[in-house]
């Protein structure tokens, strides 16, 4: 049954992206997505790097790259979006994709409403997605 008038109690509050070699994917995350301040936690059987805290104040989900028996990397999972803001930054993490053990997954969809899309290959074999935006001209506003 669903409530009306009250605000949901699901939101995403973390994701976790599996890793077969921790230190390869951190390299590959830091690389693809300008991340510097990154948290190692070792609790066996886990190592987490944490990428981007939560934040529950504002149901804003934390995403970290876990390393365990039951963390399975692969293609047939959740899939994550990441956004990098524009263009300029979509192709900076391309490359770094490339660079950084990823492979394109698809080709670039230009969605004509000024949003870019793409899936890749992490480090680890996980599909993640990477979308970018920039106003398209003529355009009244822009994505909140």
């Amino acid at each position: 049954m669903i409530r009306q008038g009250k605000s949901s109690t699901l939101y995403p509050s973390w994701i976790e992206i599996p890793a077969a070699d921790l230190q390869r994917a951190v390299t590959f995350y830091r690389a693809v997505f300008g991340l510097e301040d990154i948290a190692f936690y070792d609790e066996p059987p886990m190592q987490i790097a944490v990428l981007l805290p939560s934040d529950k104040d504002h149901r804003l989900p934390g995403v970290s790259l876990v390393q365990s028996p039951s963390h399975r990397p692969g293609d047939a999972g959740p899939q994550v979006n990441f956004h990098v803001d524009t263009f300029a930054a979509f192709d900076i993490a391309l490359a770094a994709v490339r660079e950084y053990g990823g492979v394109m997954d698809t080709a670039i969809v230009d969605m004509g409403d000024g949003v870019r899309y793409i899936t890749v290959l992490d480090s680890e074999g996980n599909r993640i997605a990477i979308s970018s935006y920039e106003p398209v001209e003529g355009e009244d506003c822009a994505l909140e």
